[in-house]
């Protein structure tokens, strides 16, 4: 993937996280920096450096969305 496409998704995945955390950005930066289990104990900061990690992250963000345990 491009890096601009990379960017442009990341992007977008961050603002699914705002959005998830209620757009406290407090919040959302702090989970970003945990290490999260539904993405095999990576950080999502970490998870975001590739699009395999970011489309992930999508998922895992869905799924959170809607109490699916992860």
């Amino acid at each position: 993937m491009a890096s601009e496409n990379l960017a442009k998704l990341r992007g977008e995945v961050y603002d699914e996280i705002l959005e998830f955390f209620s757009n406290d950005r407090l919040e959302a930066e702090q989970w970003c920096k945990r290490r999260v289990r539904g993405l095999g104990y990576i950080s999502p900061e970490e998870a975001m450096q590739s699009e395999e990690g970011l489309l992930r992250l999508r998922t895992l963000l869905g799924r959170l969305q809607h109490g699916i345990p992860t």
